[in-house]
């Protein structure tokens, strides 16, 4: 029975008021996101009417302007998010194992290239500075022979989908991939590449850099060129803030800093006369997802609505198709743990479920072992496994952006407007991205971030479950994975044994042309594709560039 004492409160400060005492007893002595954004006791329409949010205008309906909801009017009730599974060790041979296995576990992702770190900065896998990593974190790929192996077997027009975190040197991954396509017969349009082929974020969160920044963004900007007329249906950009966040961003930061050096590459590419209704629909923005679930659904809400009125308004874009770039987003891996393994499947299906809940399109997944080395057999397909679940048991995919509507969502998603707004704004008095990497704007605040978050953690303030709270003492129960050491030198001979075989003298006309369309400041892709054909290594076309732009040097150690 209901006593005077307890009558609805008529407003959210009464209701504030009549349960004062009881709300002072709270855990925390504040709440915040991991963001810094406060958090309050309650969110009610009340908060969104002090905001001014118009359902209209601020959330919409799916498959309309703002886009908040999504891009498809139906969402998932056609089609399932695409799951992708990163893998590649050792040789190709090894990765093509594992693809093959992935695939037969129900991966719809396609095949996703991790690469080792001599492949990433353009080395040979015998050149002096990387014998020790062949093959260590990724696939060790020299030339287009590498390439033909990690395929074998594989039709082109079933994978569907082709993912590389080619940075520095995705038009050389972009060439490798051109010409398997015309060896095979295979039409562009069969299956679809993805190349992350984004070196700003490499100066800032990475290190794969070897290039001046300058020469680097001619090279992303001469691939998506090039593509539009090469393979029109791929996606020769991802613009990446996963490893920012990763390094130390927060998950604003991560947004805005993503958005920023996206503006960069599209206003390179709209400098050559390019026009953004042309090529709007195959840029892809790539983040990940940590464990502030709700902080994470209202990003990938809010990033849809900065991009595509930046689309608008910024960049002159006139249809909607020019709007609709590609979400992709992966779960992330600085969370999971060592210590009690098994506790990062609850992780990453959280993770998971919030980049579903936030509308990606796609999705890859890290493994619950991921903390111990690279991840086995098993633990991929236990996250494969997570995946399905949201899928086909949850009910989460059967109705269009189910949070929508959230009083706390909606708060999230324009106080994340907001901020990224003002991140840009920020950058762009800098004079761009590529200013704010010089001026170390970026980098400051990645180690400021994951400076306080490991002093949180230290502390006790942020808990991590298994490790500064709930600890046991039980040794390693998961087994782990291990690259065959014998991978290198087999990877070695390989390569000799190509250099062996081709024909010498094309190699080195081919890196003449090479050397030439760079110095003059020519497209440099028919060139590199002319290279890969006639099985010019990594590490040849990679020196011809940093004969011809010079090497980077960091600027701390700039005499």
């Amino acid at each position: 029975m209901q006593t005077s004492s307890t009558k609805p409160a008529a407003t959210y400060d009464a209701w504030l008021d009549q349960h004062s005492e009881d709300l002072a007893a709270s855990r925390k002595k504040s709440f915040e996101s991991s963001s810094g954004i406060p958090v309050e006791t309650l969110y009610t329409p009340e908060h969104l009417k002090r905001e001014g949010w118009d359902y209209q205008r601020d959330t919409g309906f799916p498959g309309q302007a703002p886009w908040t909801r999504g891009f498809t009017p139906g969402g998932y009730r056609k089609q399932l998010w695409k799951t992708e599974m990163y893998a590649g060790f050792g040789s190709a041979e090894e990765a093509n194992e594992r693809y093959r296995y992935l695939m037969s576990q129900g991966s719809t992702g396609g095949i996703s290239i991790a690469l080792d770190l001599p492949t990433q900065i353009g080395y040979d896998s015998d050149h002096a500075m990387a014998r020790d990593e062949v093959g260590q974190i990724g696939v060790a790929l020299t030339s287009l022979d590498d390439v033909e192996r990690v395929f074998d077997g594989i039709p082109l027009d079933k994978v569907g989908h082709i993912f590389s975190t080619a940075n520095a040197i995705g038009p050389i991954v972009c060439a490798w991939l051109l010409a398997l396509y015309e060896k095979r017969g295979t039409p562009t349009g069969d299956c679809i590449v993805q190349l992350q082929n984004d070196p700003i974020k490499e100066y800032v969160a990475r290190g794969t850099q070897f290039l001046p920044i300058e020469a680097a963004v001619k090279l992303t900007t001469d691939m998506i060129q090039h593509c539009r007329t090469a393979a029109p249906e791929w996606l020769p950009i991802s613009v990446s803030g996963s490893h920012m966040k990763q390094a130390g961003a927060t998950c604003v930061q991560e947004a805005a800093f993503t958005i920023c050096n996206g503006i960069t590459y599209v206003e390179s590419c709209l400098a050559r006369g390019m026009k953004i209704d042309d090529f709007g629909h195959v840029l892809e923005l790539h983040f990940c997802t940590e464990m502030d679930f709700f902080e994470e659904v209202a990003k990938y809400r809010a990033v849809r609505k900065v991009w595509t009125r930046l689309v608008r308004e910024r960049f002159g874009g006139t249809t909607e198709r020019a709007q609709h770039f590609r979400l992709h987003a992966a779960t992330s891996g600085r969370p999971l743990t060592a210590q009690q393994p098994l506790n990062n499947i609850a992780r990453i299906t959280l993770q998971a479920l919030a980049q579903i809940l936030g509308g990606c399109e796609q999705t890859r997944t890290a493994s619950f072992d991921e903390a111990l080395g690279i991840p086995t057999q098993e633990a991929a397909r236990t996250s494969i496994r997570a995946n399905q679940i949201i899928a086909y048991e949850s009910g989460v995919p059967d109705t269009v952006d189910p949070l929508g509507g959230s009083y706390y969502v909606e708060h999230l998603t324009l106080e994340y407007e907001r901020r990224i707004d003002a991140i840009i704004r920020q950058v762009d008095a800098m004079g761009g991205s590529l200013a704010a990497v010089r001026d170390g704007f970026y980098q400051r605040a990645l180690s400021q971030g994951a400076y306080r978050e490991a002093c949180a953690i230290e502390s006790g303030e942020q808990v991590v479950v298994g490790v500064n709270r709930f600890q046991s003492d039980e040794g390693q129960p998961v087994p782990t994975f291990k690259v065959d050491p014998g991978a290198s030198d087999r990877q070695v001979a390989k390569l000799q044994a190509v250099r062996a075989r081709r024909d010498g003298a094309a190699v080195g006309r081919t890196l003449e042309v090479l050397r030439a369309d760079c110095k003059e400041g020519r497209n440099v892709m028919p060139a590199i594709l002319e290279c890969v054909k006639v099985y010019a290594t990594i590490g040849e076309i990679a020196d011809v560039w940093r004969d011809a732009f010079g090497v980077y040097v960091p600027e701390s150690v700039r005499f």
